[in-house]
């Protein structure tokens, strides 16, 4: 077959399979590339863009499912005509790889049936809700889970990932709460997997295998879940989120008085992960932007700006007791409570039914607030700037974590030397270019106090690390009014992404004693597979081998397992 006929030959093989899948599931959306008229190819377009806006890829056809047995048609009808698959819920992934080019997108965010069972404990959540819908649901009935701080973000790509969140130190990753899936084989099965053991599986047969790698062993490598069975927790009584905020943007060279050291701040939220008598702090993290290099750098006197998200289970005077006590010498001059400083907050309940209880402003920075600060005679010097919602914006991340001895001083010393960089340019934030870590707490009361038998339960590796280190560069965001790009925005931005992606680059091999691995939520394309998976990757394997039945590994990404 020479290249004119093969060409021809994969067309029509695309051409049948579009025609197909239209055929076999009447009345569901499908996008189409093939599709030519101009409202068609409008509608294709709108659906074929993920979150990471940097990445432009051309799927063959998008099918909206609206049941597993959708699915497994669709499913089945790609791989016939041997097209690839891929499967899309929330479309966070930050690789893009929930979607691709010359592939059928399965995509699975109209499932979004939630049936809550009080009395068991247990909500049936379907793949495609996410959390700013799903949490205020759960909430109705004074329930929720272990979610994440993105109120875009997906439950089923969150926690087959692990599923990171602020409720991490007391609940541990969302997946420890997974009891069951609905679980499309690579033959196009359909099968139900409930945990019958408590989450032990000692010799892991079957399907007691299949549940422990969707505990944090990656999504899509096992089969297509339709749904998921997660156990739920009462809403505490009392329940504050809060910013703290230390230094104000200044990329001087020199040590300002007025400043305080990055290290101080961070060897301060490490001191209150790790310890026993922080159960109130249920989640945590601390942001730590990037600044140019600093002449004659010194890591005990730098200064990054630096904000500590977190939640809180207690009132206001407990809380503002507990910034009291464990920053004495370091005090932020910024507290900010639920979004509004000094305010009492509502019941958590309610704030979560109105959408305020979501953390989604925990990983991101906004444009629109940087220009307004930045604006000559605003008066708005010294005031922090409030993290953006998590709407689609061009971006790339890297991740590694800390080993549970701490970073210690070298590894403090490193990790600063990382954020002081002369591949971050002063002009970046006002061209609304952004570069900064977060480090998401692990170690808390549910690590730290699990049996170790409930420690294998799950597929998630990194148990016993203290956090992440999620190095992010984001651009071009959209607008407070959802305008895309922003108005504000310089375009010149251009002018400095490659560095600010060299600064990645930078991050993802830099010399940071005590750190390791890389969580699979915050996903680079460059970190192989193994390395997400750590010591289960081979288990993860013969369990991909054994049971998902698909021998032609039809259920593959780049990151998945084989």
């Amino acid at each position: 077959m020479n290249q004119k006929q093969y060409f021809k030959t994969y067309f029509q093989k695309a051409v049948d399979c579009v025609t197909q899948l239209k055929e076999k599931l009447p009345g569901i959306v499908i996008h189409s590339a093939l599709d030519r008229e101009i409202q068609a190819q409008e509608d294709y377009f709108l659906a074929a863009q993920v979150f990471n806006t940097r990445l432009q890829q051309n799927p063959l056809a998008i099918v909206y499912c609206k049941n597993a047995n959708h699915v497994s048609i669709a499913y089945l009808t790609a791989i016939a005509n041997e097209i690839p698959i891929r499967v899309r819920a929330g479309g966070h992934d930050h690789e893009g790889e929930s979607s691709g080019t010359n592939v059928v997108v399965i995509d699975v965010s109209e499932m979004t049936d939630i049936k809550i069972d009080k009395t068991a404990g247990i909500a049936k959540i379907g793949a495609g809700c996410r959390f700013n819908y799903l949490t205020a649901e759960l909430a109705k009935q004074n329930v929720m889970i272990a979610h994440g701080t993105c109120a875009t973000v997906c439950i089923t790509g969150f926690t087959l990932g692990g599923g990171w969140g602020p409720w991490t130190r007391k609940m541990g990753m969302n997946c420890e709460h997974l009891i069951g899936v609905t679980l499309v084989l690579g033959d196009g099965q359909i099968i139900d997997i409930d945990d019958k053991n408590d989450g032990w599986f000692g010799q892991m047969p079957g399907s007691d295998a299949l549940l422990w790698a969707l505990r944090g062993g990656g999504g899509m490598s096992y089969g297509i879940v339709t749904e998921l069975r997660l156990k739920t927790f009462e809403l505490p009584k009392e329940l504050i989120k809060f910013e703290l905020h230390w230094n104000h943007y200044d990329d001087k060279e020199e040590y300002p008085k007025d400043e305080v050291a990055t290290l101080k701040i961070l060897q301060a939220w490490e001191e209150i992960i790790e310890s026993p008598d922080t159960s109130k702090l249920i989640g945590t993290n601390l942001k730590i932007n990037a600044r140019p290099e600093v002449t004659g750098f010194n890591y005990e006197k730098v200064t990054h700006s630096c904000c500590m998200y977190g939640y809180w289970e207690g009132n206001e005077a407990d809380f503002i007791n507990f910034v009291n006590k464990s920053f004495d010498g370091v005090p932020p001059p910024v507290i900010k409570i639920d979004g509004e400083g000094g305010e009492s907050p509502e019941n958590p309940q309610e704030r979560y039914i109105k959408g305020k209880g979501m953390a989604s402003n925990w990983d991101r920075e906004s444009s629109a607030q940087v220009q307004a600060k930045l604006a000559p005679n605003k008066g708005l010097q010294g005031i922090p700037i409030p993290p953006d919602e998590d709407y689609p914006a061009p971006h790339k991340i890297t991740s590694r974590l800390v080993n549970s001895g701490g970073l210690k001083k070298d590894g403090h010393k490193q990790l600063l030397l990382s954020l002081t960089s002369p591949l971050v340019l002063p002009e970046n934030r006002g061209m609304g270019l952004f570069t900064y870590v977060t480090l998401g707490a692990i170690v808390g009361d549910f690590y730290q106090q699990i049996k170790e038998e409930k420690a294998q339960s799950s597929a998630f590796p990194y148990k016993d690390r203290l956090y992440t280190i999620q190095y992010q560069a984001w651009w071009n965001e959209s607008d407070q009014n959802h305008q895309y790009p922003a108005p504000s925005q310089s375009k010149r931005v251009y002018e400095n992404i490659n560095r600010a992606m060299d600064w990645i680059d930078a991050a993802r091999t830099f010399d940071i004693p005590n750190t390791g691995g890389a969580f699979i939520s915050f996903k680079d394309s460059s970190i192989p597979a193994s390395v997400y998976f750590d010591k289960n990757y081979e288990q993860l394997r013969y369990i991909k081998e054994q049971f998902s039945r698909d021998p032609f590994n039809h259920l593959r990404t780049r990151k998945t397992i084989l």
